[in-house]
């Protein structure tokens, strides 16, 4: 059937929909509609489509089959990545503010405080370095309660108590000019001690000088010590005086140990006893 267009005056036909069985050509469902309304549900169709579609896509895992859509595993490196580069920077800054300190201390300037750089570079220290810590401190302790150095009365570290850094022969006496530091021959696997309670402002390898290990004391002391075969400290440990820092000795170099005093280099012997 049709009817007439109320505007134009032109008859506006329907479409028949119908459904037959092909034995019995019996009608199994029929329906009339315009073309407007075949248009309005094709549309609608369309967009209902279009809806589950961005549904089933957004809150199902087959957003992973989407070309260029990060997968579980690309997130969870994106994720560990973005930590590694926050530790990254964060580490940057401990080291500029050690190199900071440590050009402090050499231009004769005052120190930041052991504490102050204690606070900005604390992080908790693994269990099985803690343990090894342990026991080494403890041998330290044994071998070193009866060889303790005497004090010296020198401005600026007036009461300061040395531990012997380590046990050797001086094969090399200091020289504040051509030779600022002592060298000291030291059987293989010797324990090498911090002289003072402080913190580890550098503990790196070089080819040059081996391992080196920096530590920043009260009143802008520094004590150095070079050519070592093992650290067992890193950047930012805070050390007490007689703690294990490295092992030495298994090198045809001497251990290079010196002293720094508010940005002079001082003669280790004046106090300790070697």
């Amino acid at each position: 059937m049709s009817k007439k267009n109320k505007k134009n005056g032109q008859v506006e036909g329907k479409i028949r929909i119908s459904f037959f069985d092909d034995l019995s050509h019996k009608t199994l469902w029929t329906t009339k509609a315009s073309r407007r309304r075949l248009v309005l549900i094709g549309v609608s169709t369309f967009l209902l489509l279009g809806v589950i579609f961005w549904f089933t896509v957004a809150y199902t895992p087959l957003r992973s089959l989407i070309p260029g859509y990060p997968d579980a595993r690309s997130r969870k490196a994106a994720i560990e990545n973005a930590l590694k580069i926050d530790s990254l920077e964060l580490a940057m800054s401990r080291w500029a503010l050690y190199v900071g300190d440590l050009r402090r201390v050499l231009e004769g300037q005052p120190s930041m405080g052991i504490d102050s750089i204690v606070k900005l570079s604390s992080r908790p220290v693994p269990a099985d370095v803690a343990s090894k810590d342990s026991l080494l401190r403890a041998e330290v302790t044994r071998e070193e309660q009866f060889s303790l150095s005497s004090r010296k009365n020198v401005s600026g570290i007036d009461g300061m108590h040395f531990f012997l850094p380590v046990t050797g022969v001086v094969s090399m006496p200091f020289d504040p000019i051509t030779h600022p530091y002592l060298e000291l021959s030291v059987p293989e696997n010797s324990t090498v001690k911090a002289v003072l309670d402080g913190v580890v402002i550098f503990s790196n390898y070089s080819e040059y000088e081996g391992y080196s290990v920096i530590i920043q004391h009260e009143a802008n002391i520094l004590s150095i010590y070079k050519h070592c075969d093992r650290v067992l400290c890193q950047t930012g440990d805070a050390v007490s005086a007689g703690r294990a820092i490295a092992f030495a000795g298994g090198g045809s170099t001497p251990l290079h140990f010196s002293l720094w005093n508010a940005g002079e280099t001082i003669n280790p012997r004046t106090y300790i006893n070697f």
